[in-house]
């Protein structure tokens, strides 16, 4: 069974609707992580195909390669449960597929300017904003983790900066598939403390060269 090794830890992912906006490193390895811990409803964002370059950071394969992102992710979340319910959008965020029940929007896009659009979407419509908007930002050692509730583009402004502030690594130094794997890890540890109603913490800071993790306060 599934879930037979955790089943005392969290046994209610099923009953959430995880919406993941970019299906590359962040999002991929999120996604292929909550599915093996028993979420089976899934909306999954992204206009991009695979290429070389995802198979040495992402959850995708070289037979992957030239096959749309969200659907390569499909595959992959459904050899992990075949009945996963998986809605796809091959497109650019436009729209929020929302569900009346229990969402949780995964920031994962690379770009800046597109997160702050897709919060602009997701929090367009007060009675169908997600719970949980959960921004992971990655760099090639460090990585940003900020979880907000009951969200609004006024709570998520505090968080954001232009990509122009952000960390000015050369191209052939933004991730590693450590990071990537790290940072789908702190997301579904928050989504496990979220769903079994513990506190958590708001903001989250790793740095890979010296190991250090910097929290903000508990949320409740």
């Amino acid at each position: 069974m599934l879930s037979s090794r955790y089943s005392d830890i969290v046994n209610n992912l099923d009953s959430f609707t995880f919406h993941i906006l970019g299906c590359g490193a962040i999002g991929s390895s999120t996604a292929t992580q909550l599915a093996r811990m028993g979420a089976g409803n899934f909306r999954l964002y992204d206009f991009d195909k695979v290429e070389l370059e995802n198979v040495g950071v992402s959850q995708y394969y070289e037979s992957n390669i030239g096959e749309y992102k969200v659907d390569a992710l499909t595959k992959h979340i459904k050899d992990i449960n075949p009945q996963a319910d998986i809605q796809t959008f091959c497109e650019m965020f436009e729209e929020y597929a929302h569900e009346d029940k229990n969402d949780v929007a995964i920031l994962a896009f690379d770009s800046m300017v597109h997160r702050l659009k897709a919060v602009e979407i997701l929090c367009y419509q007060p009675k169908h904003k997600p719970m949980y908007i959960i921004d992971g930002r990655m760099g090639a050692e460090h990585y940003q983790q900020y979880t907000i509730k009951e969200p609004s583009l006024k709570k998520y402004l505090k968080f954001w900066y232009s990509d122009e502030e952000g960390d000015p690594e050369p191209c052939n130094a933004k991730a590693t598939s450590y990071c990537s794997n790290m940072s789908g890890s702190f997301i579904v540890n928050t989504i496990r403390k979220l769903a079994t109603g513990q506190p958590y913490h708001g903001e989250i800071s790793f740095h890979f060269p010296t190991m250090l993790i910097d929290k903000g306060r508990m949320m409740a």
